[in-house]
């Protein structure tokens, strides 16, 4: 029966290099970590919250230092007057890229506009559709459209010119179209705020004649 025998061999230890300390970096050493991605004391986490903590004391310092100078820029509140009856709104999501803030509309009462008559506010809500609210006499127009707010506002602004010129139009006046309240009591319905309807509402004139006695 045959043995075999292994020698171990010293080589490795003869090849070893003795290694100095590691170069040791701050605790807050954002860009020394940063150049180093594996060789930090801090995790990934720990430093996306450490650069939290310095946006939230950047604007502490916003607060207690410059928004005393903004006092002088202040005005008072001025009411909207007649010709200022449209309002814009924008959402933002505080610098931070998001699909919905290139999003822009605009809301306006039909008793607010340069109509003249009362065939032409007629036309005019049923041309806006279901974005004509019968129970506030509010439209609403909207575009997302395009990459800038800016633009889609502009388009409002254009479909909304549009329209009037468009009721006020007396080829076609539309008086025989009735319009449509069933958009407004679906979205009162889904929200639960739609009436219910009961007995007490039928209209008494639809009731037939009660018989003499």
């Amino acid at each position: 029966m045959s043995t075999s025998r292994r020698l171990f061999s010293s080589a490795a230890t003869l090849n070893a290099v003795k290694r100095g300390p590691s170069k040791a970096l701050g605790p807050y050493d954002l860009a020394s970590a940063s150049s180093e991605p594996f060789h930090f004391p801090h995790t990934k986490l720990s430093i996306l919250k450490l650069e939290e903590r310095r946006i939230y004391l950047h604007y502490l310092r916003l607060e207690q230092l410059q928004f005393k100078d903004l006092v002088a820029f202040r005005k008072p509140f001025v009411p909207p007057t007649a010709r200022e009856c449209i309002k814009v709104r924008r959402q933002h999501y505080q610098g931070e890229a998001h699909p919905a803030d290139r999003k822009a509309s605009i809301q306006f009462s039909v008793s607010s506009l340069p109509l003249k008559t009362d065939a032409a506010r007629h036309k005019f809500k049923l041309l806006a559709g279901p974005r004509w609210n019968s129970v506030t006499d509010e439209v609403k127009i909207s575009c997302e459209l395009f990459p800038n707010p800016n633009m889609n506002e502009k388009w409002c602004s254009d479909v909304l010119d549009k329209m009037i010129k468009e009721a006020e139009n007396t080829k076609d006046t539309m008086a025989d179209i009735p319009l449509d309240e069933r958009p407004t009591l679906a979205r009162l319905k889904k929200h639960k705020q739609a009436k219910m309807v009961t007995i007490a509402d039928f209209p008494k004139e639809w009731l037939p004649a009660s018989p003499s006695a």
